[in-house]
């Protein structure tokens, strides 16, 4: 039996803002061309952009869509899934959910037929027709505040399931990527990341993504990529390193001094244990 949950377990949309609506332009400066703000898929000799394009087909090839396909993109960032999925892998339609204005401004800007942006969290998402998959891709660490126990972080995260469950056609496929603890317990983040980076967010153990998902999915395939993620996040640091001068123009030097220290501080992480990236791969139970 979990708790009961608080009427707000996962981060607000104050929060999510915070640190997603610092500017795109600035994003711009140091994320791939696509724009995608998580862990990339390396391959030797692959650049950021041909790593993270890799990423996002990896996460397609596992959701096995079609040109009938439904998709749904949970924390659908400035819309790289989205568009890779209706460009390349020629969905039908593929619908994004975002808590950022600016994220949400910039796809539904964008104008490309297929894809449909909503400016609201899954908890609020009703979708008129049944999806064939979901994706999800750095959402998942936001469903959680580090004040919840262990039993109502699982309960937060199995509601999450839920959803999904109920918004897929049966023996629909959901596939997930998170940061999730490694060596690093709970309660024992850099106060710098839990309160000036990521307000209102709290990592999962790999163990409270499994337990949340029994009885509403089975799990296909699971892979920890840290590694993919130091190496992510040390490209992202030479960039905004390359681009300071720019940077702070457009945000003032505390915010880059701010982003750099983060980004040194996730690539040490990653690396050495304390930090694990999850991909897991689920097919939905008929029941």
């Amino acid at each position: 039996m979990h708790d009961e949950l608080p009427a707000q377990p996962g981060a607000s949309a104050t929060a999510i803002q915070h640190h997603y609506d610092v500017g795109d332009e600035f994003y711009r400066l140091w994320l791939d061309p696509s724009m995608s703000y998580s862990a990339a898929l390396f391959a030797p000799g692959d650049s950021l952009e041909s790593a993270q394009n890799r990423k996002l087909d990896y996460h397609i090839e596992q959701l096995r869509v079609n040109e009938r396909s439904r998709v749904l993109d949970v924390g659908c960032g400035w819309g790289a899934m989205l568009r890779r999925l209706v460009l390349n892998a020629k969905v039908e339609a593929a619908v994004g959910l975002t808590l950022s204005e600016a994220q949400h401004r910039l796809i539904r800007a964008q104008g490309i037929p297929g894809i449909s942006a909503h400016l609201e969290g899954w908890k609020a998402h009703q979708p008129d027709a049944s999806y064939d998959a979901i994706v999800s891709i750095g959402a998942f660490e936001h469903f959680a505040r580090p004040e919840l126990s262990a039993s109502e972080k699982v309960a937060a995260y199995r509601e999450f399931f839920r959803f999904c469950h109920s918004a897929l056609v049966p023996y629909g496929r959901l596939s997930l990527q998170t940061i999730c603890f490694g060596t690093l317990r709970a309660g024992r983040i850099d106060p710098f990341i839990s309160q000036r980076v990521f307000p209102e967010s709290d990592l999962p153990y790999p163990w409270e993504v499994l337990e949340a998902a029994d009885g509403y999915f089975e799990v296909r395939a699971l892979r920890n990529d840290r590694t993919h993620y130091a190496q992510t996040c040390r490209e992202w640091y030479r960039n905004l390193k390359a681009n300071h001068d720019r940077a702070v123009a457009l945000v003032g030097e505390e915010k880059v001094a701010e982003y750099e220290r983060y980004l040194k501080i996730s690539v040490a992480s990653f690396a050495t244990h304390a930090l694990g990236l999850l991909r897991v791969s689920f097919d939905r139970l008929k029941a």
